[in-house]
């Protein structure tokens, strides 16, 4: 199974790779404008991605001007980096909605289903691809739903992305 669970899970890397790689570089500049604009990127995780925040914040890779959302106001010039497991999460287009009218953009990482209508905030969104567990079972039952996998490798990609545009602002972490 794990042979099966590597190999699926490599696939949904590639696609993301692939098919999000102009998102991922759009979503990476407004996160570098961000933080040369002096603002702050607030993290935030819906259900099963809760720990995203303190994996990101409290990362020796955290971007700089990273924290917790609901610890500091989000305010005009900050963004908000977003991870929930379904693009239709209610409290994520809640979140998309409140914040787009505050004029504060939002950076969302979630999958998206096909024939979905478009996400409130198409522009920043990026789809994780995992739209269902990855290792069938023997009972016909798929198990393997590695969610926050795919999430912190969205993180990393934004991470690496954001570094190499910093460097040409001649930002110092």
């Amino acid at each position: 199974m794990l042979k099966i669970f590597t190999t699926q899970l490599s696939g949904v890397f590639k696609r993301i790779e692939e098919q999000e790689d102009e998102t991922i570089e759009d979503c990476s500049r407004l996160l570098a404008q961000t933080i040369t604009g002096n603002g702050t990127i607030h993290i935030k995780g819906f259900g099963e991605l809760e720990g995203i925040a303190s994996a990101i914040t409290e990362s020796s890779e955290s971007l700089p001007a990273c924290a917790s959302y609901g610890e500091n106001i989000v305010k005009a010039g900050d963004c908000i980096l977003a991870f929930a497991n379904n693009a239709r999460n209610i409290e994520l287009e809640k979140l998309i909605t409140q914040t787009e009218s505050e004029g504060i953009s939002v950076v969302s990482v979630a999958a998206v289903e096909k024939g979905d209508e478009p996400v409130p905030n198409e522009e920043f969104h990026i789809d994780t691809k995992l739209l269902m567990p990855l290792v069938p079972g023997e009972d016909g039952e798929r198990i393997g739903y590695p969610v926050f996998m795919l999430a912190l490798y969205v993180y990393y990609a934004l991470y690496f992305n954001t570094n190499e545009m910093l460097a040409e602002y001649d930002e110092e972490f």
